[in-house]
């Protein structure tokens, strides 16, 4: 047994404390004493399958850790941060996300089933795979790209595969093949390519 402390991120003060296995035991321990941790600095660390069933961690910094399998349902986790973390098969059922920062995070298998994400920032195609057609609420939600331009992503965005190498995204304002931005003078012939293409997929079905 070693001891463990969860520090805030902001005043360095102490949130909690204890003897634990490892750090992801502290943590687990912590949520299910009800702790308060708001703010926890919980950066770079491996947090693979970690239980945060019903956490209350509003602030909670988790840049570049590795969420991979964790369950983070049912969790208020508002103005979070998870810059460069690994999401992967990341559970957070029903939680509430509320200006969380996912900027260069990774997703796969992610369930947001219920939760609501407005005013989240995203910044990696990878996000694409996320199911935002079911979430609660996803207002104010932006997409930035990799040279700094915003986009905006207030409604589910429609995502198509097989037309190019890249995903072609539809979001607000804008459209996107990949990281890449479709100007408005592209943007007709290509949307009379995909609904010809549609239609004749469902024709040959």
């Amino acid at each position: 047994m070693k001891h463990y402390q969860i520090r805030s991120i902001e005043k360095r003060t102490i949130l909690f404390e204890g003897f634990f296995e490892n750090f992801k035991t502290c943590l687990e321990n912590a949520v299910a004493d009800k702790a308060i941790l708001n703010h926890a600095d919980l950066t770079n660390r491996n947090l693979t399958n970690v239980n945060l069933d019903d956490a209350i961690m509003p602030g909670a910094n988790f840049t570049n850790s590795n969420l991979t399998g964790a369950n983070m349902s049912e969790a208020y986790f508002k103005d979070a941060r998870f810059n460069g973390a690994a999401l992967y098969n990341t559970c957070f059922y029903d939680s509430n996300l509320t200006g969380c920062d996912f900027t260069d995070a990774s997703f796969g298998a992610t369930d947001i089933f219920g939760t609501i994400i407005s005013n989240a920032r995203f910044s990696t195609l990878s996000c694409f795979t996320l199911d935002f057609q079911s979430v609660r609420n996803m207002d104010g939600c932006l997409y930035i790209s990799r040279d700094g331009h915003i986009c905006r992503m207030s409604k589910p965005p429609l995502v198509v595969h097989g037309y190019t190498r890249k995903p072609i995204i539809f979001m607000d304002d804008h459209v996107k093949a990949g990281h890449n931005l479709i100007d408005s003078k592209r943007l007709k012939p290509l949307a009379k390519k995909l609904t010809s293409r549609l239609i004749n997929t469902r024709l040959a079905r």
